[in-house]
């Protein structure tokens, strides 16, 4: 007979809940302050980051999917695509998204690049290309 004492789990007392912060219906003033140069501070730093061109995290995932998705359609992987599309799926949905919703926006997508679908250009950067002379 083993000795189970040493792999043997001690059960725990469960945590007890915790206590939700009162709401407050006004915000105090350091607050506020402080969300107001955040907000600044965002306006500022996205228009910076569009006057240099610098895409967001959002605009690479797009491209990212797109080439992606489009490079497994032109080289006939359906396996490849299937569990892609699944894995997109999944993961949607652990992050709270119903399933059938995220199966059917990932559907819809899948078939508008297998339709040839293309991102519409962004008018910011076609409008500052012209004044730069294209560069």
């Amino acid at each position: 007979m083993t000795d189970m004492s040493s792999t043997t789990l001690t059960p725990t007392r469960p945590k007890a809940p915790r206590r939700a912060k009162p709401v407050d219906a006004t915000p105090k003033p350091e607050r506020l302050a402080r969300l107001q140069r955040q907000a600044e501070y965002q306006r500022v730093y996205r228009a910076e980051q569009k006057r240099r061109k610098i895409p967001s995290r959002d605009d690479a995932a797009r491209v990212a999917l797109h080439w992606f998705i489009t490079l497994m359609i032109e080289n006939g992987n359906e396996t490849g695509l299937g569990h892609i599309h699944r894995e997109i799926v999944r993961r949607l949905v652990e992050l709270g998204f119903d399933a059938s919703g995220a199966d059917r926006r990932v559907s819809d997508l899948i078939d508008r690049y297998e339709d040839g679908w293309t991102f519409q250009s962004k008018p910011h950067l076609r409008a500052t290309d012209a004044a730069d002379g294209g560069l």
